[in-house]
């Protein structure tokens, strides 16, 4: 069995913290956590663009949940993203006005990077009515 066992910093594991945890130390072998490379493999950024410069990338959320499933943080930020967009469509709709087709929500694999490119077009699709 492996465990990852974090701490704040580097200074949070002292004596008190071996103490507290000594029979679980003694018996688990420990995974690395700062900085590991699964933290940012599974890691997935939602950006959003703004409607006075459709090139700046905004942050809009992190989706860093520790899932095996190397998808499951960039499935979840894309569905969102997919929620976003259709709203953004609709509210356009709603107070009569044409959408903004250069304006949305997007998801890239990783952290937040203000360098990159912002897409052309946007996914937008919105769960349908259950019985």
């Amino acid at each position: 069995m492996t465990a990852s066992v974090c701490f704040g910093s580097k200074s949070d594991l002292n004596l008190a913290s071996w103490h507290r945890f000594g029979l679980l130390l003694a018996e688990t072998p420990l995974a690395a956590c700062e900085g590991s490379k699964t933290d940012e493999t599974y890691t997935a950024t939602l950006y959003r663009n703004s409607g006075l410069d459709h090139s700046i990338r905004i942050h809009w959320a992190t989706f860093d949940a520790d899932e095996a499933d190397r998808n499951y943080n960039i499935n979840n930020c894309g569905m969102v993203a997919r929620l976003l967009n259709s709203n953004l469509r609709a509210s356009a709709a709603d107070e009569e006005n044409e959408p903004d087709e250069f304006l949305g929500f997007w998801c890239e694999p990783g952290r937040f990077s203000d360098k990159g490119r912002v897409p052309m077009t946007f996914e937008a699709a919105f769960p349908t009515d259950t019985p």
